[in-house]
């Protein structure tokens, strides 16, 4: 039910079913005066989140910005939350990986790897989708490592967690592994800047001593110019829906003590 209840009530917290909701309202309204009203908020909405300077403010303040690589002492695992790093809505002939908005999860685990930072990389997620149930998209695990592979991170080196359908279940499963395979309750946590705040709290709550790397940042040096501060763009709404959508989840968590 929790599952089912966090992948939905969201929506209606966000940009889109705002601008949803108050423009079906002012549509049903038969009252002139309060349609008014209502396309007015409708319009003010559409401003505020499609304005570039707040909602980079709002990201500035909310994701976890770029960290210093990990120290090289002892076993490090990385540890990639699954998320958006594979497009499997896309039929491709032959099979293979392509990659979706969130691969910079997928760079940087690599990078870490090449580099000495890591020595094992576990990929962390199942299927979090509750539209699109497709053999792609489970397998997003399984691509992500596939990937890997192929750009020469060995077998042996990867280990999956495909249980998991959330960012809690990210951090129990998780741990489990790390324990049982890895003989440790530490690890570098991968996941993008916007979602690290939550990812973090939910490591820490288990107790995994944790390393954040965040990836993919969507906050930018703010640019002084009329046009952002005065017309809505579409990058500023798919950056209101991130920031809001994990806030509100980050609050959900909070509440039913997954924090």
């Amino acid at each position: 039910m929790f599952y089912f209840f966090s992948k939905t009530l969201y929506y209606f917290l966000t940009p889109a079913g705002w601008l949803f909701c108050t423009l079906l309202v002012a549509y049903l309204l038969k009252d002139a005066r309060l349609r008014r009203r209502f396309t007015g908020i409708s319009l003010i909405l559409f401003w505020l989140t499609g304005n570039g300077f707040l909602t980079n403010a709002l990201l500035k303040g909310w994701e976890i910005g770029p960290q210093p690589v990990p120290e090289k002492t002892g076993l490090q695992v990385g540890v990639v939350l699954t998320g958006g790093m594979i497009n499997g809505l896309v039929d491709v002939r032959p099979v293979r990986p392509v990659l979706g908005h969130e691969a910079d999860r997928i760079g940087q685990a690599l990078w870490l790897y090449k580099n000495g930072y890591i020595q094992k990389i576990l990929i962390s997620g199942g299927q979090g989708n509750l539209l699109f149930q497709t053999p792609a998209v489970n397998d997003e695990g399984q691509m992500v490592a596939a990937f890997l592979q192929t750009a020469g991170v060995p077998a042996g080196d990867i280990a999956l967690e495909q249980n998991s359908k959330n960012t809690r279940e990210n951090a129990t499963f998780s741990k489990t592994m790390l324990a049982r395979q890895f003989k440790t309750n530490r690890c570098v946590l991968i996941t993008s800047a916007w979602h690290m705040r939550r990812a973090m709290a939910c490591f820490a709550k288990e107790g995994v001593a944790v390393t954040p790397f965040p990836t993919g940042f969507l906050a930018e040096k703010t640019a002084h110019s009329p046009g952002n501060y005065l017309l809505p763009n579409e990058k500023s709404f798919n950056d209101a829906f991130w920031v809001l959508r994990e806030v509100v989840g980050y609050l959900t968590y909070w509440v039913v003590g997954y924090l």
